[in-house]
C-alpha cells in the first residue's frame, strides 16, 4: 500500500488539495500498478511561523 506524505505550508483549499490527491493517485497507480484503492495520500499542513528555508521563516519572507 503506498502512502505519499505531502508537506505544505498552511493555506491550501480543501479542493486544491482534492485536485492534488488525486493527480498523486493517479501517478503513483500509472507508475507503480498499485490500485487506486489501496494509495493513501497525507497532507501535513504547517504554519509559516514552523517552517523555514536558508535560516528565514517563510513567515518573515
Amino acid at each position: 500500500m503506498p502512502v505519499v506524505q505531502v508537506s505544505l505550508l498552511s493555506g491550501r483549499s480543501k479542493e486544491q488539495k482534492k485536485e492534488m490527491a488525486d493527480e498523486i493517485t493517479e501517478t503513483v497507480h500509472k507508475h507503480s500498478g498499485a490500485p487506486k484503492d489501496v494509495i493513501t495520500v497525507i497532507f501535513q499542513d504547517i504554519g509559516a511561523d514552523s517552517w523555514a528555508a536558508g535560516g528565514t521563516l517563510f513567515e518573515d519572507r
